[in-house]
């Protein structure tokens, strides 16, 4: 005899491991912000998923602020022995994440990656000592600031 609410038990484990994958790797990005000293300036929840803004670094930062909330669920795929359902929640939101899509951590990241390289090509070209280049290139972020909005979309953008 089955029970009429026997179905919703295995929605419900799955929804709950989902949420518990898309809050950690939010927790990625705001522990890569502070690490990086970006200041968190909210986190949130919208119809998207749960999001964090903060102030905009410079390329570099960004980038790595950018991969760390996927990252942290590349990690977590480590989990399948213990639960397939975690497993598989973490490997979806590292991998639909990374895919550069409107608004998307991959989206952010190659754009930083992008200015990264504008910026390299333009310090090479002028034959300049790592020390300046440093320099110039917080110069040169500060003129072209990346996007500030991290957010973990429930679907994809």
């Amino acid at each position: 005899m089955t029970h009429t609410f026997d179905w919703f038990i295995p929605v419900f484990r799955g929804l709950f491991l989902g949420v518990a994958a898309m809050l950690l790797h939010e927790l990625g990005h705001i522990a890569a912000s502070l690490a990086l000293g970006v200041k968190v300036k909210n986190i949130g929840l919208s119809w998207k998923g749960l999001f964090m803004v903060r102030e905009a670094g410079p390329p570099e930062k960004n980038f790595l602020v950018s991969l760390a909330g996927p990252m942290v669920n590349f990690v977590l795929i480590a989990m399948w022995p213990v639960s397939h359902e975690f497993g598989l929640a973490n490997l979806c939101f590292a991998f639909f994440n990374l895919i550069p899509l409107r608004g998307s951590d991959g989206e952010r990241a190659w754009i930083c990656w992008d200015q990264m390289k504008a910026a390299g090509k333009k310090l090479r070209g002028e034959g300049r000592s790592v020390a300046v280049r440093l320099v110039s290139t917080a110069r040169i972020s500060t003129a072209r600031r990346s996007p500030a909005v991290s957010h973990v979309p429930l679907s994809g953008d």
